[in-house]
């Protein structure tokens, strides 16, 4: 098979959409003649990784010729993640170069990877061969019961959000051809598979759009000494929690802290991994809430710190109120830390009552008491903790690369397969 990727973001030196893009490219290239095009930046990367030995073999990347215009479009202020004008320029860009590639090379299938969000689909399922399209995401929205709680210009922000995607997914033209055209839709959570399937009226498959690179073995000591000492009726060390992401309105921390001041008479330990534009006004919070002395924020630290603050947890709390997924919680199960979360969108697929325990979506203050709660039970009862590490080793098995990889090239083959016999 000759097979193209659409990868605006594609690199094996960052995380997020990046990481997400390399993944698919790897795993493409076991089965196929895989073609990349993607941004200039990203090409960069792929020339470091091609030079290091990282580029698998049989991959072939390129990118549109630079546009100066693109690139003042990507300097502008962006509403969203992404400056949706700059993204739609480059893929305007990027399906001239398309159309050239397809006239030389003959490609069997293309898909469409990086960026996942429906709102941009590009232009390549124009080509007349099998468009694969996702994972994407993007539907999830900040619970509208939960605006009170962001400063006023965060609340209005996520609040356009929302109405964007409804109008957007709803009467965007290009979304709804690029769905028709689609030989594939693939979702990244439950959620998206709801919206898509409503609105477009046809079948999606849910797959989750990242996954791990290998699970380590995991060291039980501390649960295990926590649930001897329970046993024996010794004094516990302190509940070591970690909490890690960007410190972004939706990623409601406060939800966390809120909990945690409540629980007066539990000896706990926070780390707060990350930065970003309300670690000030979290950090003012804490402080108002008399906490300080339980909670370190550790700003954003190199990866192989942050990994080692993670081995040493005894507990993940995910607080996120919008998210496709969270690689981190992929990473808490690896690490065998339970995770504590919200019960919607993808981190609601993740976890299980086996690696650990989701809490409902309904108000603020209902939240932050169940939160409280279950960090509480878990605190008191090192057996459950020591089982909930054991599953979220395994259920972090089912979220390796390789198995994400098999899923979609066998997609691939299907579909070249329907295609060729048609």
């Amino acid at each position: 098979m000759k097979v193209l990727l659409m990868a605006y973001e594609c690199s094996p030196y960052r995380g997020s959409e990046w990481a997400v893009g390399w993944g698919r490219l790897v795993e493409s290239a076991r089965v196929a003649e895989t073609h990349v095009v993607t941004s200039e930046s990203n090409y960069a990367a792929l020339v470091r990784a091609r030079d290091e030995g990282l580029l698998p073999a049989g991959v072939t990347f390129y990118t549109p010729e630079p546009d100066a215009k693109l690139r003042k479009m990507e300097l502008k202020p962006a509403l969203f993640a992404y400056n949706y004008t700059a993204y739609h320029w480059w893929q305007v860009l990027a399906m001239k170069l398309v159309r050239e590639l397809h006239a030389r090379e003959r490609f069997d299938l293309v898909h469409q990877v990086t960026v996942q969000t429906f709102r941009e689909p590009g232009y390549a399922w124009e080509l007349g061969i099998p468009f694969v399209w996702g994972p994407v995401g993007g539907t999830q929205n900040f619970p509208w019961r939960f605006l009170s709680m962001l400063p006023a210009k965060e609340a209005v922000k996520e609040g356009i959000r929302g109405l964007s995607n409804w109008l957007s997914l709803r009467t965007k033209l290009r979304v709804r051809r690029a769905a028709r055209a689609a030989a594939m839709i693939v979702a990244s959570n439950s959620t998206n598979k709801r919206d898509y399937e409503r609105v477009f009226g046809t079948p999606v498959e849910l797959l989750l759009e990242t996954g791990l690179w290998c699970v380590p073995v995991v060291d039980r000591a501390r649960f295990v000494e926590r649930f001897e000492d329970q046993r024996a009726g010794r004094p516990t060390k302190p509940l070591k929690i970690l909490w890690s992401g960007e410190l972004q309105s939706r990623k409601a921390l406060p939800i966390l802290l809120r909990a945690l001041a409540g629980l007066r008479d539990l000896d706990w330990e926070l780390t707060v991994l990350g930065d970003g534009p309300m670690r000030e006004l979290w950090e003012s919070e804490a402080r108002s809430l008399g906490i300080t002395e339980g909670v370190r924020f550790m700003g954003r630290l190199p990866f192989v710190e942050a990994v080692a603050k993670m081995q040493e947890a005894e507990l993940f709390v995910f607080t996120s109120l919008r998210d496709t997924s969270g690689n981190v919680v992929l990473e808490a199960l690896a690490a065998g830390v339970p995770v504590v979360c919200f019960d919607h969108q993808g981190v609601g697929d993740i976890v299980t009552e086996e690696c650990g325990v989701k809490i409902g979506v309904s108000l603020p203050a209902a939240s932050v008491d169940e939160m409280a709660a279950v960090i509480a039970d878990l605190a008191d009862d090192g057996e459950r903790m020591l089982a909930l590490s054991v599953g979220a080793a395994a259920r972090a098995k089912m979220y390796l690369w390789e198995q994400n990889g098999d899923w979609m090239n066998e997609a691939y083959k299907r579909l070249v397969g329907e295609s060729v016999g048609s």
